[in-house]
C-alpha cells in the first residue's frame, strides 16, 4: 500500500503540473518577478510586501489562504459525491452482462447508478458555514455552491465528466470591520481508472475565476495641531478584487464489502494556485484617498495530502448511512501576506473532521444522497451540508 501511495503521489504530481502549471512554492527572499512600485499602504519587507497592518488591508487579501483551505474541502465534496458515484458503478462491469458473471463482480453500494448505464448526469448543491476565530483575524461567513455536470463511462475501466460550478461568498470581515463578497465559476474535469474492483484513481483538476466586492470601515482618530484637537474619521473604502485559481488533484481508493458493511480507505494528494490581480480602493470620502490602499498582484499557493475512512451500512436495498473522518495536512505551508503592525495572517496545516448521511436508491437510473460534514483547521472551523442527484441513461 506504502508503494501504491508514492505512486498515486507522483501522478498527482505530474498530472497537475501537466494540465494546470508550475504550482509549486514561491523561492524565499529576493524581488518579485515583475514587481510592481509599492503604493499607499503597502511596504517592502524581506524582498516582498508587508501591508500596513489587517484593519487597513481590504478583507479579499487577508483571507485568501482561508479561502484556499475552504476550496479543498469543496474538493474534496466533488471527489466524495460525484467521482465515487462513476467509479462504484464501473465495479459492476460496464457492457457486460453483469447478471450472468454474478453478483460478486463488483463492490456496488446505494446511490450507484448501476452498469447498465454509460452515461449519468448529476447536481450538487451545497450550503457551508465559515468561523475563523483567530484574534485580530476573525471572519465568519455563508457559501453556496451549485454544481452540474456529466460523464461517460467508455469500459469497466475508464471514465470521464466535466462539472460546472458557481458559487457564492457572503462574509463578514471583523479585523477591518467589513463585508466580503465573491462570486465564482469554475469548470471540473476528471478522469477516473478502476483497475480492480477493490481499488481506483480519481485524477480531478479545475480552473476558476472569482469577482469581489469588499468593503472596510475605517474608524480611527488623530491630532491635527499641537492644540490637541482631534479629528475623528470614520470613513469607508470599498474595492472589486478579481482572482484566478487552478488546482489539479489524485486520490487513490481502497474499497471492500463485507456481508451489508462497505469500506473506503481514500489517499488523496492536492496542488492549488489562486492569483489575484492588483487592484486599487475607493474611497467613499475625497478626504481620504491618500489612505486608499493600492494592492499589488499576489498569488498563494498550497499542496495538500488527504485520507479519508468512510464506513457504510446497506439498512434496506435502497438505503446505505454512512460515516466518516477525514484528515488534510498542508505539505507545502499555505501562507498569507505580511503586516508591519500586526502578526502575519497564517492558516492552521493539520485539519481533521468528520461527516455523516445517507446514499438513496431509487432504482437502478436515479440516486442521490444527503450528507453533513465538520471540519476543523485550528480556530477555522467549516460545517457543510451537501445535496447530490444522480441519473444514469
Amino acid at each position: 500500500m506504502f508503494k501504491q501511495f508514492k505512486t498515486a503521489r507522483a501522478l498527482a504530481l505530474i498530472a497537475a503540473c501537466a494540465g494546470s502549471g508550475y504550482l509549486f512554492a514561491p523561492p524565499k527572499g529576493g524581488k518579485p518577478v515583475n514587481a510592481p512600485t509599492p503604493a499607499a499602504g503597502v511596504t517592502k519587507a524581506d524582498g516582498y510586501y508587508a501591508y500596513s497592518s489587517v484593519a487597513t488591508t481590504p478583507g479579499a487579501v487577508v483571507t485568501e489562504p482561508t479561502i484556499m483551505a475552504i476550496k479543498t474541502t469543496k474538493i474534496l465534496g466533488l471527489v466524495g459525491a460525484v467521482t465515487a458515484e462513476a467509479a462504484e458503478s464501473m465495479n459492476s462491469g460496464v457492457g457486460t452482462n453483469a447478471a450472468a458473471m454474478g453478483a460478486d463482480t463488483g463492490t456496488k453500494i446505494a446511490g450507484s447508478s448501476g452498469s447498465a448505464h454509460r452515461a449519468s448526469t448529476w447536481i450538487r448543491a451545497s450550503f457551508g458555514a465559515i468561523d475563523n476565530s483567530v484574534t485580530d483575524q476573525k471572519w465568519n461567513g455563508q457559501s453556496y455552491l451549485t454544481m452540474i455536470g456529466a460523464d461517460y463511462k467508455f469500459n469497466n475501466m475508464f471514465c470521464a465528466g466535466l462539472g460546472l460550478s458557481y458559487s457564492h461568498l457572503n462574509a463578514r470581515t471583523e479585523f477591518n470591520n467589513g463585508e466580503m463578497k465573491q462570486d465564482t465559476l469554475g469548470v471540473n474535469p476528471y478522469f477516473i481508472i478502476v483497475p480492480h474492483k477493490n481499488f481506483n484513481f480519481e485524477f480531478v483538476g479545475g480552473w476558476s475565476t472569482t469577482k469581489g466586492n469588499d468593503r472596510r470601515r475605517w474608524i480611527t482618530t488623530q491630532q491635527t495641531n499641537a492644540a490637541g484637537v482631534v479629528n475623528h474619521i470614520d470613513n469607508t473604502f470599498t474595492s472589486s478584487p478579481k482572482s484566478k485559481a487552478m488546482f489539479g488533484g489524485v486520490f487513490a481508493n481502497f474499497v471492500n464489502k463485507v456481508n451489508k458493511t462497505s469500506f473506503s480507505l481514500q489517499l488523496g494528494y492536492i496542488m492549488m494556485q489562486s492569483k489575484m490581480d492588483k487592484f486599487t480602493e475607493k474611497s467613499a470620502q475625497a478626504a481620504y484617498n491618500g489612505s486608499a490602499v493600492a494592492v499589488p498582484s499576489n498569488t498563494f499557493k498550497a499542496q495538500t495530502a488527504t485520507a479519508k475512512v468512510l464506513v457504510g451500512y446497506q439498512m434496506t436495498p435502497s438505503v446505505m448511512p454512512f460515516i466518516n473522518i477525514h484528515g488534510q495536512y498542508d505539505v507545502k505551508k499555505n501562507q498569507g501576506v505580511t503586516f508591519d503592525k500586526a502578526a502575519e495572517y497564517k492558516v492552521n496545516r493539520s485539519a481533521f473532521g468528520g461527516g455523516a448521511g445517507f446514499h438513496v436508491r431509487n432504482d437502478d437510473a436515479l440516486s442521490g444522497s444527503l450528507q453533513f460534514d465538520y471540519t476543523a483547521r485550528g480556530q477555522l472551523k467549516t460545517y457543510v451540508t451537501g445535496l447530490r442527484l444522480h441519473y444514469g441513461f
